[in-house]
Formats: C-alpha cells, structure tokens, sequence
C-alpha cells in the first residue's frame, strides 16, 4: 500500500516538473522568439546610444599640386553628466575652465542628467590645460572635431570660401562643391551600464567615416598671389574705391587668378563672394568690342571706311553723346583705337540693333558662365526692340548695361583663342582617398567668330597699344593687345549718371602673337586721373610681366585655330607616350614612393638622408609621361643636410626647397638654376650655404613714348 501511494507521489511531482518546465520553456520561447526584436531594442536603448562621427573633408589643389585647403582638429568640450551630483560637479568644474561665474553658467547651459550639451566647440591651450588639471572623471568631456585650415591665409580667400563650426562651405568653393567635399559620416555608439545612468563614455565605431573627394583648382596659387598684390597696389596708388581682377586661359577657359581688393571692406568678416564674379559693373568702352565684332562679322563696315567724328559733340534730339577729343573723319580702325564714342554709335547704327544685341549674346553677355560658383550673376542686356538711335549708341559704348569681369574676360579670351567660345571653369578634376584621378573637366570649344573677324580685331586690340588709349602700357617685353575702358557710374538715386565718378578697366590678352592667358582690371573710382588706359591699363601690364617671369613666354607654340581640331588644346607635349598624373608623395616614406611610383611607370630620384618625402619635382598632380624620373626630396636627419638638386628649378621652387631644409643661399641672375655648390647629394652643414647660378633668355624690349587717353561720355555720316 505504501509502496503503491509512493508511486502516485512520485508521478504527480514529476507531472509538476514537466508543467512547470513547459511552462518556462514556453515563456522563453516566447520572450526569445516573439517579443525578442522588442526587447532587443529596449535593451539597446538602455545601454547605447548612437552619434555620427563627422567624415574627413576633401582637400583643395591649385592646379600646380600645392594644397590650399587642408583639413585641421580642434578640442570642444560638451557635458553628460551622469545624475545630480554630477550636474553639480560639472557646474565647478566648468567656472574654473572657462573663468565664469555659476550663476552665469546655469543660465546658459541648464545641465541635465543623461543628456548631451555643447558647453564650447573650440577650447583655447588655456581652457584645455584647465580641463585636463582638474575636470577628468566628471561629466565633462572632450571631442575632437574636423575643421579647416588655409595655408595662404587671406590669398584667394573670396574664392575658397570658408567653412562654419560644423565643417560645411559657406561661401566660394567650400559651398559649391560641399557635397562632393564633406564625404558620408560615419556612426558611433556611447556604451552605458545595465542601468542606464552609470557609464562612462566609449566610443565603439560601427561605421567607419568616408572621407570626401579633393578638387584640383584650375587657379595658379601663384599667379593668384600676384594677381592680388599688384591690384592691392593699384587700389592704393591710383587712390580706388575698390578693384577686380579676372585671368583665365584662352585656349582652354580654365581660370587662372581673381581677386577682389576693397580696403573699406571689414577684414575680420568671412569672405561671401568674389566680386569679379558676383558683381557687375557697366563697362565703357571695353564693350565696344562687341560692336566691332557685330560690324565685322555681317560684313557691314571694313576697317578703312571713314566717319565723321562731329568734332566731339553728336546731338541726337534731346541728348548727345561726346568724346573727349573733337575728332573728325577716322577710320574705322582708328575710331577703335582711340575709344571715339561718336563713331562707334554711328556703326553700330548702321550695323543695326538687332546685330549688335546677338553678338552681345553670342559672346556670352546676359547668361552665366556657369564657372563654378553659385554666387555668379548673369548681368542685364535690354531688349533691342524699344531701341532709339541713342539708346543704340549708348548700349554700343557699354552705357545702360550690366556685365561681370568674368564675361568681360571670356569675350576678349574668345578672341584671343581664334575665335572659339571655350566655357570658363574653376574646377580641373576630382582626386579619390587613393590619389587617382575620378573625374576631369573636358573642354568642348565652339566655334563662333571667323577668322578673319578674329585677325581684325586682333589687329585693332594690338594698334590700342601701340597707337591709341593704351600706348601708357608701353613699353613692353612682349606684345600685348586689349581695350581700354572709362565708363561713367550710374547714379541710382536720380536715375542719371555721376559727372566726376568712374569704373577705369582694361581688357586683354598675351602675348599678342600666340595668347595663353586673357583678362581684365577694373578700378573703382580712382582719382585723380581715371581713365582705365592710365591706371587699370599698366596694371595689367605688370601683371603680364609677373606671369611672364614665372611661365617664360618664349617659345610658346602658336595656338591652332584650324576648324576642323580644337582650338582650346593645352601646350604640346611628348604624346608618344602614356600620361599619367604624379600623385600627393608628401609626408609618405621612401620606400612606399618608390613602390608607388614604380606602380605608376615612373623612376624615382631621392635627395636627402631623411625617410620621409617633404616634396616632389614636378609638383603633385602633374602629367607627367611614363619613364619620367621623379625627383623626390627627403626630409633631413639632425643637423645633417646634403644638397637637393635644384638644376632646372625656378628660383621661386629653389627657395622653397631650401627653406624646407633650413639653407641659405645666394643667387647671381633669373630664371632657372644652371648650376650649383656644392653639387647635388654632397654632404654640407647648416653653417654653410648654396651658391646658385640662374639664367634665362632674353627678349628685346619695344621702348617708344606716346601718350594717349580714353573717351568717356555718352553721344551716319560716312565717307
């Protein structure tokens, strides 16, 4: 009997056992399986949470190689505190870091436990010192965050741009190509305890940050400092309100240099746009190209006809338009090269309004460029169909019109590359993290002036300074051609135009005979002579000699302008064999050059005992042909030095190596080093320096005198 109600004892705690381990397996089937998503979520929350690591940014290139944007840190504090007491000790903590009072503090930041506050983004070496004395293990804690840095400080600042607290463009090119520069941002996970609130944090990447894409400039960091020097002085010497300044190359459209100068203009503000691109001005007589070029390409008017000039003074009903010379009969040609405004009115009423309204369009007046820079403006033309013969002529001077310095440029680089319209661009290509190459700009010219049209005009601009308003450039080394321009500003106030206040230019390009570079220089009011053929005219001849002396004019091969090839072709080079582009070497170790460059079909020189590359000759980013010896400077070790091999260097390059090394020198002649001592790889001290030899050839300076003057104000008889 016992042995029987034993046996019942047993089954029913076994049935209990197997209920009760259903139940529980039930109960984690169903927490695991059906509620496990839920709850894995819950959990997560709990214990993580997520925050973006910003993505390394781009860097800029001239088009040299030189870096002109690169990215730097800075520390910033934020707070998490983890409960009450430590709101509170982040509170003391923080009047000793940033030297401020509590209740100051409290106001502003209002601490909240388990949330994340900005408390400062960007400490000074004081505040930092401060915190790492006495505010670690708090709830105090410290980031470092992406910024940018510009190794040219202000040198083409208007055109960069700049970037804010966050590390996005706000201006120039920061702006317009923010999202090819700012990459994809990765993720990171602030890990907590299984409460929640006692943590400390650590940052755990899941997704690693993708740096962006760096852009190759077409600017010639340079010639861009040239470009600003020399308008800088401009503006201080002929006592300007303001100036611009705008080069790019006729064959191509690639811009060179712009710059901006406006001493009244607050320094310490960012830069938000480059005027040469974003402002307009009304030209003068610079615009009497366009006229010229509608008279010549309809076949309308040739060089040798005659007009009356009406001895300075041509009414047209209740208005008149004047010269500051009383002409009488010139030429066409010779109407042109003394800016006459009365003939000029005359031809293009003749011509007719319609013709000269297209060709103003046609050579890129009234539309974008569309060169790169969002802050670009389009400039106003009005419609030719309300036109009066005055309103003719006036619009045929550059008077009652709105142009950019950038579409002023392009007109004349479109003569100066034989008539071909080549779209003005900023950007030469886009380098991935690797260094290759991922994207270049092609030129696509198109033909839109004849050749003959072209070698007239060629044959005016060339006799505006040698015989007309241009003859203050002269004398020049080489040949340069272009327009003056002396327009009265437009009084916005009482709807007429100012009697003693002028915008002076002068647009152009050279070398004459074969054009590689095409621009223009305004001046703002410059006093007290303010005619553009005696103050913007010689300044863009001492920018011309500038360039000169860097590219050496001498032996460029004349540009091809036959119909059926580009006219837009970049100088001849060696085509027999592959080109590749030299990639960034900086900062990278020998060996991992050589590799690299071995890669790459190209034969690698070292000069120096360091380890490291601190610069290559050619310059990163150049296209160099496959074979080519890379000479690859190392830095030094010690107060040891041998001496790099600078045969064939400009002077300009020389000294930036030998600054790299810490070298002195002395230099007899220009141009391009010939010789050296010591020689190249010969050990030598800091105590000793280099003896350099330059030379170059020369050309023959033109020296003549003469005087001239542009006509500026607002005026058919022909023989």
């Amino acid at each position: 009997m016992t042995t029987h109600y034993s046996k019942i004892r047993v089954g029913v705690v076994f049935l209990l056992f197997v209920m009760t381990f259903v139940l529980f397996f039930t109960r984690l089937l169903y927490v695991q399986v059906v509620m496990g998503e839920e709850l894995k979520q819950k959990a997560e929350h709990q214990f993580q949470e997520l925050i973006e690591l910003p993505a390394a940014r781009g860097e800029i290139y001239d088009v040299r190689g030189y870096k002109v944007a690169v990215n730097t840190n800075f520390t910033s504090l934020f707070a998490y505190p983890l409960g009450p007491d430590d709101v509170d000790r982040s509170y003391r903590e923080l009047t000793s870091i940033l030297g401020r009072n509590l209740r100051d503090l409290k106001r502003k930041y209002n601490l909240q436990p388990n949330r994340f506050r900005w408390i400062k983004r960007g400490l000074t070496p004081v505040e930092l010192e401060r915190f790492e004395k006495s505010a670690v293990g708090c709830g105090l804690f410290l980031r470092e965050e992406p910024t940018r840095c510009y190794p040219y400080g202000r040198v083409g600042q208007t055109l960069l741009g700049f970037v804010d607290i966050d590390n996005v463009g706000r201006s120039g090119v920061e702006m317009e190509m923010n999202d090819r520069l700012k990459g994809m941002p990765g993720r990171s996970m602030i890990q907590k305890d299984g409460k929640g609130v006692g943590y400390r944090i650590s940052e755990v990447p899941l997704k690693a940050p993708q740096s962006g894409v760096s852009i190759v400039l077409t600017i010639d960091w340079d010639k861009q400092q040239i470009v600003e020097k020399e308008l800088a002085l401009a503006v201080e010497k002929y006592k300007a309100k303001a100036g611009m300044a705008l080069f790019l190359d006729p064959r191509t459209g690639a811009i060179i240099a712009a710059a901006d100068c406006n001493p009244a203009a607050d320094s310490t503000r960012k830069p938000m746009k480059l005027e040469a691109v974003a402002g307009v001005f009304e030209p003068g007589s610079v615009f009497k190209l366009v006229t010229a070029a509608a008279a010549l390409e309809t076949g309308k008017v040739q060089p040798t006809d005659r007009y009356y000039g009406e001895g300075g003074t041509w009414y047209l009903g209740e208005h008149k338009l004047r010269d500051d010379h009383k002409f009488e009969w010139l030429t066409f040609r010779e109407s042109f090269e003394n800016s006459s405004n009365i003939i000029t009115g005359k031809v293009a009423y003749e011509v007719g309004p319609e013709r000269v309204f297209a060709m103003a369009k046609k050579l890129g007046f009234g539309r974008k460029t569309r060169c790169g820079l969002n802050s670009e403006a389009k400039g106003v033309l009005v419609a030719p169909n309300r036109w009066t013969q005055f309103t003719t002529a006036t619009f045929a001077i550059g008077h009652g019109v709105s142009v950019t310095a950038l579409q002023m440029a392009q007109a004349f680089a479109i003569v100066a590359s034989g008539g071909y319209l080549n779209q003005p661009f900023l950007v030469k290509g886009y380098i991935n993290q690797d260094g290759a190459v991922v994207e270049r700009h092609e030129v696509h010219p198109v033909k839109i002036l004849d050749d003959a049209t072209v070698a007239t005009l060629k044959s005016f601009m060339e006799g505006v300074v040698e015989r007309g308003t241009g003859k203050p450039l002269k004398p020049t080394p080489f040949k340069i051609a272009g327009k003056t321009g002396t327009a009265q500003k437009p009084n916005f106030e009482t709807g007429g135009y100012y009697e003693n206040r002028f915008m002076g230019s002068f647009a152009g390009y050279f070398p004459a005979d074969s054009p590689v570079v095409a621009g223009i220089v305004v001046l703002d009011e410059a006093e007290p002579i303010h005619y553009g053929g005696y103050t913007a005219g010689p300044t863009f001849k001492e920018i011309a000699i500038k360039f000169a002396a860097i590219d050496n004019y001498q032996g460029i091969a004349v540009m091809n302008t036959d119909k059926d090839s580009a006219a837009s072709k970049e100088p001849a080079r060696d085509t027999a064999r592959p080109q590749v582009m030299l990639c960034d070497l900086t900062n990278v170790s020998r060996g991992e050059a050589d590799y690299t460059l071995a890669k790459l079909g190209l034969a690698a020189a070292f000069s120096g005992s360091g380890d490291r590359i601190i610069r290559t000759c050619p310059a990163p980013l150049t296209q160099v042909s496959e074979g080519d010896t890379v000479r690859c400077i190392l830095n030094a070790v010690g107060t040891e030095r041998f001496a790099p091999d600078l045969r064939g260097m400009t002077l300009r390059e020389a000294i930036a190596v030998l600054d790299r090394y810490g070298i002195s020198f002395t230099c007899d002649g220009a141009g391009r080093i010939v010789s050296q001592t010591p020689e190249a790889g010969t050990a030598m001290s800091l105590a000793e320096g280099m003896s350099l030899v330059c030379a170059r050839d020369k050309e023959s300076d033109h020296r003549t005198e003469g005087n001239g003057q542009d006509s500026a104000g607002v005026a058919p008889d022909r023989q």
